[in-house]
């Protein structure tokens, strides 16, 4: 089938009015919270979160990509029709894909799976995820066409997200096994305790082994 000369990407309505939304309520409950905290100075752990996620979600919508692909060059402007970037398809030397989602389980109602393409160039590495745009399949099929998929840059993210992982869960283990340490006094509890996240230790340990080995 010929590939199009035009492809404009789809974007997903709900995806900018949660941004919208979230930056327009976080924003103003930070500010609210904030101000009140002059007097409270213990509600700045509650405002200053709040500011922070409506700052940020302001921030990805005006950052938000529309992307256009003629049938030579990849063009990327913001929601107001502003022009960001340009770069000609054949700029873009190799590519991977990476499949993810949330830490939420399959059957709950938050679970998301999504992939993201990055394109690599010279000069440049953009990232496009199919949690953005409607036309995903259609866009991803144009910018790969002819392009080498990069399994070296596929497995480094794999490698790196593993070793993340083992490194949580041996922090989050050690703290759990001084937290309860110093707050209990019962030795039983102590000693369930000390149990209980040793477990996250060793498979924190684990993780970071096996990144090792894995990709020595």
């Amino acid at each position: 089938m010929k590939q199009k000369e035009f492809i404009k990407s789809q974007i997903k309505i709900s995806n900018i009015l949660i941004l919208l939304l979230g930056g327009i309520i976080c924003t103003f409950l930070g500010i609210k919270l904030t101000i009140s905290a002059v007097e409270k100075l213990g509600i700045l752990f509650v405002s200053i979160p709040f500011l922070f996620m409506g700052i940020a979600s302001i921030y990805y919508l005006i950052n938000y990509d529309i992307l256009e692909i003629t049938k030579e060059k990849l063009i990327l402007k913001s929601l107001f029709g502003f022009e960001k970037k340009s770069i000609y398809l054949s700029e873009i030397k190799s590519y991977n894909e990476i499949k993810k989602q949330n830490a939420k389980f399959k059957n709950e109602i938050e679970y998301m799976e999504w992939k993201d393409l990055t394109l690599f160039g010279e000069n440049f590495r953009i990232k496009i995820s199919s949690s953005s745009y409607g036309n995903y399949p259609e866009l991803r099929k144009a910018l790969i066409k002819g392009k080498k998929r990069n399994i070296k840059s596929e497995n480094e993210w794999h490698r790196k997200n593993t070793l993340y992982f083992g490194i949580g869960f041996l922090i989050f283990g050690i703290i759990i096994s001084i937290w309860f340490g110093i707050i209990s006094k019962d030795l039983n509890k102590k000693l369930l305790s000390v149990g209980f996240s040793s477990l996250f230790i060793i498979y924190g340990i684990y993780l970071i082994r096996k990144t090792k080995k894995a990709y020595r």
